[in-house]
């Protein structure tokens, strides 16, 4: 019965990312005995825990595009960090008037902001042309966008990093004045709930995974495949334009060379979390576990080293 009843267990899908973040938080329990002191500090919540939180935040936005690009498409967008880096680009640029440096907003806020993600969606929908209607294979697509993308960047910013050192402009990558919650912990939670809602309150999440699981199949029935593919793509760039508006505000600039780097193998490795574990390209996914344990191992190991 013991032995039922540990394998009822151990064979369960979150068992193990459980288990690996369990003992990675020991470790840091035994290394850093504060790892999960929280406290107040002008006031913005201060601690370990707030920092791993915070830091994943960008990761899980890109995680909830890269899934649905996965599930649709059966391959990756290997594209998302080099996505990151040209909308950071277009908003610093739109926000200081070409110049390299402001301290004043030369155009408004909010019209930064859509630049970014329009950028963003529009480089998505340009990868979703070449897999959906090219029938190109995803990685070979989007791998256009990964090498160019930032050059594209560098471009944009005349080779240079681009400052906009204006308050406002940090908040989407802090936190609110009198809000103690992270912003980017927000935005993601916002992006998570939407999304959900999204697929679960429309056919959309339903089409999305017929289409992934047998393309053929659902256009017999009469579901646009390419459509819901070229969708997909879309919101993966519209997804990575927000992590590179957060990226940009934390650091109040737009960095080509560094801002996502790199950023797209972690989406990739968390992707693989999210779909059921039976097959990887079965086109099943998870939406209600993007906040998935495994999210956490990555940056929670990177505490080890501070």
């Amino acid at each position: 019965m013991k032995n039922k009843t540990l394998k009822n267990i151990t064979s369960q899908r979150l068992f193990l990312p459980i288990f690996c973040l369990a003992l990675v938080l020991l470790v840091n329990i035994i290394t850093t005995p504060n790892f999960f002191s929280i406290e107040i500090r002008d006031g913005v919540l201060y601690g370990y825990m707030i920092d791993i939180i915070n830091r994943a935040s960008e990761l899980v936005i890109l995680a909830v595009g890269m899934t649905l690009v996965v599930s649709s498409s059966a391959g990756t967008d290997i594209s998302v960090g080099a996505i990151m880096a040209v909308s950071a680009a277009v908003c610093c640029n739109i926000l200081t008037g070409g110049e390299r440096a402001a301290t004043a907003y030369a155009n408004p806020l909010i019209l930064g902001f859509i630049a970014a993600l329009v950028v963003g969606a529009a480089i998505g929908c340009f990868n979703g042309f070449l897999v959906s209607k090219l029938n190109i294979q995803p990685m070979v697509a989007t791998l256009i966008m990964f090498t160019a993308g930032r050059g594209i960047a560098q471009l944009i910013t005349d080779g240079q990093i681009t400052y906009v050192r204006v308050d406002s402009y940090r908040v989407l990558g802090a936190s609110f004045p009198g809000f103690p919650v992270p912003t980017p912990f927000i935005v993601a939670v916002l992006v998570v709930a939407l999304t959900s809602l999204l697929l679960k309150k429309t056919a959309l999440g339903m089409y999305i995974q017929s289409v992934g699981i047998n393309k053929r199949a659902s256009q017999l029935v009469g579901i646009k495949s390419v459509l819901i593919i070229f969708l997909t793509y879309a919101y993966c760039g519209l997804c990575s334009g927000l992590a590179g508006l957060i990226a940009s505000s934390r650091i109040y600039s737009a960095d080509a060379n560094n801002i996502g780097l790199n950023m797209e193998l972690d989406a990739i490795c968390h992707w693989r979390k999210l779909l059921r574990r039976r097959k990887i390209f079965t086109g099943r996914f998870r939406d209600r576990c993007i906040y998935h344990p495994g999210t956490y191992n990555y940056p929670v190991c990177n505490a080890c080293f501070f």
